[in-house]
Order: structure tokens, then sequence, then C-alpha cells
């Protein structure tokens, strides 16, 4: 997967431009042209360089009337202008020798056979003129490393290592903010529209090379080129994992899809297949796409599929066990050792099996789970944990159940976070994920907790079927690359 020169010259103008000219910028609050040229100025320092031919000020900036018109090199255009439009704006980029453009305007194929004329029209000037772009129908796309956005957003990008490309624009920026407020940060994030010049192949095959992304995530209606996304796949998820919503399946959503981005959406069954042969890791919804890219970059993927289930009282692990042999998961079987550990610990009725029960604990004895917990990541017949119990107590149950004041209260939190600390350590040892079923459905009651989990990178569910799915996703991940390095049976 060799880039060539030009190649990365045209990648260097989409990502890091150093001047942008927005065209179609508006002094309009909450438009689209408006929005760009204020988040474009927010960040980077770049030269930015609104033009409409109606105005000669845009938001406190010199305006222009026509892009041929600024006296600067161009290297990025934006275009937020009506579809009609948008030819003849990209023929004056290519005669002012702009590079790369992103083409917000919507109004092209997913409208009918007017739009997709306009779609051949505009493939054939930018060919012409040796220009690239992302679109038309696209929501914009950003770059942390150079701090460039043209989605409108403004301030300082946390730089980080996951990537984000979606054929919605509204379907991209859900993920990135649910992602985002879960702790992730990002490389780059594209919404690729109806990829009239630039695919989904073709984002692809550049972010495998892109030292700043380590996990790969898509939303997909449909592939142009699904032969040569799966080759690139094959060779990606072996060093890069890729996670993969696709919708189109069912004859609405297809119906859906093609109204929206002009994509066909293909064989639900074919898809599945191709993704499981290349690695691509295919999950059912956005929020399982959010929970398996930050597992994958916070935890080690398991060795294999049997789990350990530590649990405040015998309901709970009941129900976790269900879920997670539901999903094709083993209940592993303690080893003696194992089971002397715990008796230690645990009361003489508990049923020295797993599910492990602690036998409904007091607050006051919720110390010993750290050592529980280490007692499982140290059995061989274990490869994951999976915790149902409050390794991590909100302040106002400290204050209340336990009757602690203030400085107790800090003492107690110092513990909590040393335990955190060590299971960490021993997961990443061991190279055993552990993941924490909060017994509530809100899972960030008290925002010291969840800072604590983020910082420690500890997996939170309130749920154990999106607990167990999100393990499941993970093992099969290893058993795919074991079986491509030689060390398993193939799938």
């Amino acid at each position: 997967m060799k880039t060539e020169p030009e190649t990365k010259d045209f990648w260097d103008y989409l990502f890091s431009p150093e001047s942008i000219a927005v065209i179609g910028a508006s002094n309009a609050p909450g438009s689209w042209g408006n929005n760009a040229v204020k988040g474009l100025l927010g960040t980077g320092g770049r030269r930015i360089y609104p033009v409409n031919p109606n105005a000669d000020e845009i938001l406190g900036v010199k305006a222009y009337h026509s892009v041929v018109d600024i006296p600067d090199t161009v290297d990025l255009a934006v275009i937020v202008i009506s579809a009609e439009l948008v030819p003849r704006v990209l023929r004056e980029c290519v005669s002012k020798a702009v590079k790369a453009a992103v083409i917000i305007s919507a109004g092209f194929a997913e409208t009918g056979e007017q739009g997709q004329k306009l779609e051949a029209e505009l493939v054939e000037i930018a060919r012409r003129g040796g220009l690239r772009f992302i679109g038309p129908n696209s929501m914009g796309h950003a770059d942390t490393r150079s701090q460039m956005s043209t989605f409108g957003q403004a301030g300082e990008m946390p730089r980080g290592p996951a990537a984000i490309l979606a054929q919605s624009g509204n379907m991209c920026l859900k993920i990135v903010r649910n992602l985002a407020a879960a702790g992730v940060a990002f490389s780059k994030y594209i919404s690729t529209g109806n990829e009239v010049d630039l695919r989904m192949e073709d984002y692809l095959e550049y972010l495998a090379e892109d030292d700043d992304t380590k996990v790969i995530a898509a939303y997909i209606e449909g592939l142009r080129d699904g032969r040569r996304f799966m080759q690139l796949a094959r060779e990606i998820t072996a060093h890069k994992p890729i996670v993969v919503v696709k919708v189109g399946g069912t004859e609405e959503s297809a119906r859906a899809v093609m109204s929206h981005t002009g994509a066909l959406a293909g064989a639900d069954e074919v898809y599945t297949a191709a993704f499981r042969q290349s690695g691509v890791i295919r999950v059912d919804d956005d929020d399982e796409l959010c929970d398996v890219v930050y597992a994958l970059l916070n935890c080690p993927l398991p060795r294999s599929n049997r789990v350990g289930i530590l649990s405040i009282g015998g309901g709970p692990g009941a129900l976790t066990a269900e879920a997670c042999e539901k999903e094709g998961l083993a209940i592993g079987t303690l080893e003696e050792s194992t089971l002397k550990k715990l008796d230690k610990y645990l009361p003489l009725r508990w049923p020295r099996r797993n599910p492990i029960d602690m036998a409904g604990p007091s607050a006051a004895e919720f110390s010993v789970i750290a050592d529980l917990l280490l007692a499982l990541l140290e059995d061989a017949n274990i490869d994951s944990v999976f915790l149902l119990a409050p390794i991590v107590m909100d302040r106002t149950l400290l204050a209340s159940r336990m009757g602690l004041k203030p400085e107790q209260i800090k003492a107690y939190r110092e513990k909590e976070e040393e335990n955190l600390k060590l299971i960490r350590e021993k997961s990443e040892k061991y190279g055993k994920p552990v993941i924490l079923l909060w017994q509530s459905r809100d899972i960030n009651p008290d925002p010291t907790v969840s800072s604590l989990f983020r910082r420690e990178r500890i997996l939170v569910q309130a749920n154990a079927r999106r607990a167990a799915r999100v393990m499941r996703y993970l093992a099969w991940y290893r058993r795919y690359l074991d079986a491509t390095a030689g060390k398993s049976s193939p799938l």
C-alpha cells in the first residue's frame, strides 16, 4: 500500500492546509457559510479567505467575490453553495490551481438523475484539473494534528489515536461526540458524503499509513469498490483494528441509504462474510462501535473466550453468565489454587465455582474485592473478568452508608485509586481485560468516579449483554489475528 508522492501532497493539502478559501461564506449566524468561517478562524492560525460575491467582509475578515480574486495560493477550498453553482466554482478552483476541496453542498445523486449528472460533471472537472475532493453532501473533515476542522467547530481538539469515517455527517458527529464523552480523542474524522471522487477505500488506504491513527472506525451505507476495500482491510487489520457499522441490510434501510447518499447497499450476508474474512469487526450499531473502539484502545485482547465473573450476589452473576454464553463466551473452570485463594476472603457459604458469588458482602468488606479480582486474573483458565461489584463508591454512599467523614472519604478514595491502578497493571501484565458492570443505568453518578475509570482505562458498562458483546468482539479479533499468523486453526 505504498502511496505515490503526488498523493501524499494531496493529503497534505487536505489535512494540513496553510490557506483555506470558504466559498459561500456568510454573515448569517448559524448558516453553513458562517459556521465554517467562524470555526476555521478559531483554530490553527492559518490564512482564511471568505468568498462571497455579495459581501466585502465576513465576520470582520476581508471577503473576495471569487476564489480567483484571492491574492494568494489556496491549498483547500470549502464549498458551501447551491448544488447547481458548484461546477462553475470548481472550474474556478482549478483555474486557481487549488489541489483539494471539501464540498459541503447537497442536492446531487441522492436527489435523482439530475443530481447524478451534476456529480459526473464535477468528476470530469476535477480530474482534468488535478483536484481531489471530499463529498459532495459532506459535513466536513477534521485533523487534530494540524488543528483544522471544516465542521464549523471552534476550539482546540485533543489529539488521539482514533479515526472516524462516515457516509453520514450526522452519524460522524454523533460517534465523535459519544467517543469524546467517553474520553477518546481522535486523529482525524471525515464525513465522506456521496464519495464522488474520494471514496471510503481511498481514506482507508491513507489511514493505514497514518502514524497518528491506531484504530479505524467507519459508518458504511454502501461500498463503491468492495473488492478493494476488503483487500485493503485484510492488510490493515493485521496491525490496526477496523470497526464497522454497516447499514442497508433491510429493505427499508436500503431505500433510505439510496435516498441519502445515492449508494447501493448490497447484499447484507455478502458484507458480513467479507468483513469476517478480512478481519473487520462488524458491530450492530453506533453504541457498540463506541464500546468496541474504547475497549480496543484501553485494554488487552483476551487470549480466548473463557470468562471469570465476580459478583456481589447470585442474581447479577447468573444474568451475566447467561449473557456471556449467549454471545458465545465460555464460563471458565476455576483452578484449585484459585479456589483456595478465594476461600481466604469469602464466607463458607460461597458456592466455590464460577460465577463467583461473594454472598452479599457489607460495605465494610468491599476492600477485599481487589484481592478477589487479582486471584481471578492469575487463573490460567480465565481470559477476561467481569466484575459486578462496586470497586469504587461515590461520595454520597461513602458518607451515608459507611458514615465516613470528609477526611476519611479522602483516605478511602486514595485506597480505591491504588486498587484501580493495581487492577490495570495486572490486567496488562496477564493480558486479560477487565470489564466493570455498574449496578445502575447511570454509570457516572459521581464525576470523580468516572474520571478515575478513564484515567486507569477501565471498561465500564451498565448492561450485561453489551458487556458480553464487547468481550465477544475482542475475543473474535484476537482469534482472527492468531489464525492469520498461523497460531490457530482458520476461522
